[in-house]
């Protein structure tokens, strides 16, 4: 999307971009109801597994209920996978058409406005928009190195618990193994 913007910023008049933005609209749109598609297409072959079908059921009357719940779509837009998940989900618990395709031209709208409007404005200094390249590169790598270790760090200390009683019959059978050594050797 910053790249949609920078494009239409270069653009030779208004026109071009507004075209540009028109198409990225129009496209995402489309590939949003072919996702949702995918998960109306998807519910009956869920229906088959009778726990999954009682949660779809109780999942579809809470957004029935909830008037904002499928906002969600707005901020799930940049979130990678998200998007999808999203999409998919309000198709399998079936969120009428008309109100889906209201919300997601909405979020639509905010993801537009915000991420080529990004664009548009980093378009104004090319060496400002190498720098950013560059420090969102070097932030991305931290960033992922920071969520790498903070998920193992929690995995193990999750689980330092379940090592414990392990650990203890480990250290129980080797000691019985070494006294049954112990008496074995001063028997002979």
């Amino acid at each position: 999307m910053v790249t949609m913007g920078v494009l239409a910023a270069r653009s030779p008049s208004a026109s071009a971009a507004a075209t540009i933005f028109g198409a990225v609209l129009l496209s995402h749109f489309v590939t949003d109801q072919i996702v949702y598609l995918g998960g109306r297409w998807l519910r009956p072959r869920l229906n088959r597994f009778p726990r999954i079908e009682a949660r779809l059921a109780s999942v579809t009357d809470r957004l029935a209920d909830s008037h904002g719940a499928l906002l969600g779509l707005v901020p799930a837009r940049v979130l990678p996978l998200g998007r999808g998940a999203w999409l998919a989900a309000c198709g399998v618990v079936r969120v009428p058409w008309f109100r889906f395709a209201a919300v997601d031209l909405a979020a639509l709208g905010v993801h537009l406005a915000v991420w080529s409007g990004l664009g548009w404005w980093l378009a104004g200094d090319l060496g400002r928009l190498a720098a950013s390249v560059d420090a969102g590169r070097v932030a991305g790598l931290w960033l992922a190195a920071v969520l790498v270790t903070v998920v193992t760090v929690t995995v193990l200390w999750r689980s330092r618990e379940a090592w414990q009683p392990q650990t203890i019959r480990t250290v129980r059978r080797a000691g019985r193994s070494l006294r049954r050594f112990g008496r074995d050797s001063n028997s002979s």
